[in-house]
């Protein structure tokens, strides 16, 4: 796992390390990003811990499923919540603002933004990357689902897309966090994989995802100060995060969200 001050490997150089702090609220407890932005007092960022699973294929019924995000929601001050049914691509949907209180399954996407406040974004993760994206000039948020495959498929560069289309975001007024994922130090991968991103390798090696889309992020228009990368494992912590390669495919999912609270 990354330490504080690590430096990341050199294709992610720049990014600052952040580590989400765990906070107890109500029954739950989170990993919230503190003071991601200091000048916009609503905005809440962060992540679900295990063992509360929030995938929306393994953690129970329908019933079950909406009383947790309802119940994430309605503990970190929102009345409506949003997720979709990820399929490891590139497709970003666009929430609107007005919603029906309570969750909204919003299809299949691994990508959500929206504008207004009051509405929380979700994605489930257990070792891909949450990417948190925020517009300071025009307020739009965005909320990704980064495995392998949309990384390499430009996911990243698809939200940025879509929230200026939405708001005339210009990148150069955003931030991104790269949150709770498994770390390069746990996550080999085969050759197919590497040359996905322009690696080549004749056997198994390490890939790091947050690395790559930190250095995708600059690549893209980010200043690199704009840029930061959870410390977190979801490998190396595992107990208190959930890793679908650690746990040999049998541990949940944690929902990481992002919100702006109305009022």
């Amino acid at each position: 796992m990354l330490s504080e001050a690590a430096a990341l490997p050199p294709d992610g150089r720049g990014a600052a390390a952040r580590r989400e702090r765990p906070r107890r609220i109500g029954d739950l407890e989170v990993l919230l990003l503190e003071a991601w932005d200091p000048e916009d007092e609503g905005l809440v960022a962060g992540i679900t811990t295990a063992p509360d699973d929030f995938g929306l294929a393994t953690c129970g019924s329908g019933w079950d499923l909406a009383d947790r995000y309802e119940r994430l929601a309605e503990t970190l001050g929102f009345e409506a919540v949003a997720v979709g049914r990820q399929v490891h691509g590139t497709a970003v949907a666009t929430v609107p603002g007005m919603v029906a209180r309570g969750l909204w399954i919003v299809g299949e996407t691994d990508g959500l933004v929206a504008d207004a406040p009051g509405i929380l974004l979700a994605v489930t993760a257990a070792d891909c990357v949450p990417v948190f994206l925020a517009d300071r000039g025009s307020g739009a948020l965005g909320l990704l689902h980064a495995g392998w495959r949309g990384a390499a498929a430009g996911v990243l560069a698809r939200g940025l897309e879509a929230m200026a289309r939405l708001r005339g975001t210009d990148v150069g007024d955003c931030v991104v966090h790269l949150g709770p994922a498994i770390c390069g130090d746990c996550y080999e991968v085969g050759p197919e994989v590497l040359a996905r991103f322009g690696r080549r390798a004749s056997a198994p090696a390490r890939l790091d995802l947050r690395a790559w889309l930190a250095a995708e992020a600059t690549r893209l228009g980010l200043a690199r100060d704009r840029v930061s990368v959870s410390t977190w494992c979801t490998s190396c912590d595992r107990g208190r995060l959930h890793s679908h390669r650690a746990s040999g495919g049998r541990d949940g999912r944690m929902a990481a969200f992002l919100g702006r609270r109305a009022g």
